[in-house]
């Protein structure tokens, strides 16, 4: 097949202004460009100033010989020499972790980036790397020259996106990336970020510099106080330029957003509206299928084997996912209704509108799609494989997986076919599709207080066949989903009302509406009443299904009752207790990471420190004391590989806490409690397999009127350990005290104050040190 066959046809039609920028693209650059150049400016006027100091001070010393001006011009120096050397920070760009191709060996693909290339008008690639992960990207070397001549632009293309996309809808990704390329306010993001390598360098690296400015300050105090002079001046220029640096951010994320739409509408040009939105539809199953097969990888390599096409995984993990969720649409674009009109179709509703990993710093999906098919581009999408884009697809694929490995101990490793492999990870019987997902990354008893009230809940029929007949219903699935997509929008709500995440543009978007910072909490209040009413619909079907299998486990007799119930009994406390476990070692994290964000640690952050010691101590105590007591079935005891469970089970035996050891004992802690918290992760899918298994085997006896023989014998259940319900976790800390608030600028007033204090130091400093020199 000649290459140039490979190049999917473009549309047959185009709106003449499609790609023009719009007037908020050119208002958010302006202001990106203004804000960066009056920051460059600032930042060249305060390293003139000092220089400043520093010539005329030695021009007069040159002169006549001061003690103080000497001082002064020293000092002032030292300060020159901060500021300049961080300007000489800017390394390159490292390269990604993949294979660099050229035309030579891959002719057909550079062929194809070629002729895209100049379709979107944009400069060809200087380089082409082939990563195995789903991801397309640009990037480029960095230097201070780069600051006034343009750099050479490099191409990521990630195999993992190349196994799932069909040549258009790869064509569609890739003129997304040349988008940029050919945007001339593209510069704009390569200013930014050489400026924020040398900001960085400044405000978080600590070099000789800062090591002779601490060792002054711990001379005799006669001398000290230079050193300590010298500090807050440094650390007053830090803040001051890592303050005025977070406003370029601001207004370039702005633009950033632009840009992207900008790009999405070049994609449009060549490929089409409908294009790249599938392929946005297809990413967020292919990350998915992908981590699964790098997880799968792994723990086949843990016991010896070896999968010689990750890629292939990949797609049978994508697979196996559209089983267990009873989905056949799973990471399948939908197609518009019959006699709809294409451009108002819509593939991501308002609530699952979130970015793919390859774009999760992209604008919403559902935005993105709006965008592309706001001007309508009609064009088919070419459905051959993009493999085909690749000289030796398969040596390629075998090379890429080969590298996940070991090359001295790939050898010893038995090659296995992916589906077996794959069959393995998903071969539990809470994966079968029957469950519809029930079982698919949630506890399954872990919503009731106790098995107590798993057996008061809900009305169940007296017949166990009827009762039977009622569980794991098609609403199910779609309670599932409405769940997870709830628990992913409280995620992401959260997480930008604490500052973790940042929306894009600036803009916070939730379900078709732009909210305010002070309407998170009020959106949060409606999806947590949103998650209740799911959770107790769950909780409701879960108990009806555990009833109904007890019931019918009475009805067999010889003691499946009793067996199915110690299950019952074993799953509900370690479930509870892995919780548990997590939630102390969260708190202990972070605490931790609170009384350390400043880099020091005071008196009173180390009594809190402590206290949170103690109050993780009790509490992991008491789970050991439980954990210990556990009588758990000798399959199971098998499967992890103990044989006396009172002898090798993990427990939590560390000595009290205190003044002298609080350090230590918080790193050797948060390995035992993390030891123990997943090996109880790893006994509630043993156990939740056992219970499933027990309940198919009395389901399938009942309706098939057939005898399974006498129940395992059931062992005393466990009735005390610890517990703990969904909301009772340890209110984590996301705000800093106002002293690290104000040392770190969290928050609007901190920062203001900081940077009023800041000057004031910085701007004494320079009329102090003229005036002297």
């Amino acid at each position: 097949m000649e290459s140039a066959d490979l190049y999917p046809l473009g549309p047959d039609t185009i709106p003449l202004d499609l790609t023009t920028p719009s007037r908020s693209y050119k208002k958010h650059a302006w202001l990106a460009m203004s804000g960066l150049t009056l920051f460059m400016l600032a930042y060249i006027a305060l390293g003139v100033c000092f220089t400043g100091i520093t010539v005329l001070g030695a021009i007069h010393l040159s002169e006549a010989f001061e003690v103080v001006r000497a001082f002064v011009t020293f000092c002032s120096g030292l300060l020159s020499l901060f500021i300049i050397k961080s300007l000489f920070s800017v390394r390159k760009a490292s390269e990604p972790n993949g294979i660099e191709v050229t035309a030579s060996n891959q002719p057909k693909l550079f062929e194809f980036i070629h002729t895209l290339a100049d379709d979107v008008g944009a400069p060809r690639p200087h380089r082409v790397f082939l990563t195995p992960e789903v991801n397309a990207a640009v990037f480029y070397d960095l230097s201070l020259a780069n600051l006034l001549f343009p750099s050479k632009k490099n191409l990521i293309i990630g195999l993992g996106l190349v196994n799932v996309l069909t040549l258009g809808e790869l064509k569609a990704v890739l003129a997304h990336e040349f988008g940029h390329f050919a945007q001339k306010s593209m510069m704009v993001g390569r200013w930014v970020y050489t400026a924020q390598q040398i900001i960085g360098h400044m405000v978080v690296a600590r070099d000789w510099l800062d090591k002779l400015i601490r060792g002054i300050g711990r001379i005799d105090i006669r001398i000290a106080w230079i050193g300590w002079m010298l500090g807050l001046i440094i650390w007053s220029i830090r803040s001051v330029v890592d303050t005025l640096f977070r406003l370029v951010i601001i207004a370039e994320r702005a633009l950033s957003r632009e840009m992207e739409f900008n790009a999405d509408l070049v994609a449009v040009s060549v490929t089409g509206s409908d294009a790249l939105i599938n392929a946005l539809h297809k990413l967020q199953a292919a990350d998915h299928g992908w981590q699964t097969a790098i997880s799968v990888l792994h723990s086949e390599a843990n016991n010896g084997r070896r999968l010689s096409n990750i890629f292939q995984a990949q797609k049978a993990a994508m697979n196996k996912m559209k089983a267990v969720l009873d989905d056949p649409d799973y990471g399948v674009p939908p197609v518009p209704a019959a006699g709809s009109e294409a451009s108002s179709h819509r593939v991501f509703t308002e609530a699952m509108a979130r970015p793919p990993q390859m774009w999760s710093t992209h604008p919403a999906n559902r935005d993105r799609e709006d965008n592309a098919k706001a001007m309508y581009v009609p064009a088919d999408i070419d459905s051959r494989s993009s493999w085909q884009l690749f000289t030796d697809p398969d040596a390629l694929k075998k090379s890429i997986s080969d590298d996940f490995y070991n090359p001295e101990k790939r050898s010893e490793l038995e090659e296995i076919a992916e589906d077996d492999a794959m069959m393995r990870r998903f071969g539990r019987s809470y994966f079968n599709p029957t469950y519809r997902g029930n079982y698919l990354g949630r506890d399954a008893l872990r919503h009731f207080t106790s098995i107590d009230e798993l057996l008061t809940t809900g009305d169940i029929e007296s017949d166990p066949l009827y009762a039977l007949s009622k569980i794991y219903p098609e609403s199910l699935k779609e309670s599932l989903a409405a769940e997870r997509s709830v628990n992913a929008e409280i995620r992401t709500l959260e997480g930008l009302h604490k500052g973790e995440l940042q929306p894009s543009g600036g803009t916070i978007r939730h379900r078709g509406e732009e909210l305010s910072k002070a309407e998170i909490p009020s959106a949060l209040q409606q999806l947590a009443e949103e998650r209740t009413a799911l959770i107790e619909t769950l909780k409701m079907h879960d108990a009806l299904c555990h009833r109904s299998h007890l019931l019918a486990a009475e009805k067999i007799g010889n003691g499946w009752q009793e067996h199915l119930l110690h299950l019952l009994y074993l799953l509900h406390a370690v479930e509870h207790m892995a919780a548990v476990v997590s939630n102390e070692r969260a708190l202990l994290v972070n605490t931790w990471q609170v009384i350390t964000a400043d880099g020091k640690v005071g008196f009173f952050e180390k009594r809190r420190m402590i206290r949170t010691a103690v109050i993780v101590q009790t509490s992991m105590r008491e789970v050991s004391s439980a954990f210990s007591q556990l009588k758990l079935p000798d399959t199971i005891l098998e499967t992890v590989g103990i044989t006396n469970w009172d002898e090798q089970h993990p427990k939590f035996e560390l000595t009290d806490v205190t003044k002298k050891n609080w350090d230590q004992w918080c790193q050797v802690a948060d390995e035992h409690i993390g030891i123990i918290g997943r090996l109880l992760n790893y006994l509630a899918e043993l156990l939740l397999e056992d219970v499933i298994v027990a309940e198919d085997k009395i389901a399938t006896a009942l309706k098939d009127n057939t005898d399974i023989g006498v129940a395992p014998p059931a062992q005393p259940p466990l009735t005390k350990y610890p517990t703990l319900m969904q909301g009772d976790e340890h209110q984590l800390q996301s705000k800093l005290d106002l002293w690290n608030r104000f040392q770190l600028a969290h928050g609007v007033a901190p920062t203001i104050a900081r940077l009023t204090v800041a000057g004031a130091v910085i701007g004494g400093t320079i009329y102090g040190g003229f005036m002297v020199a």
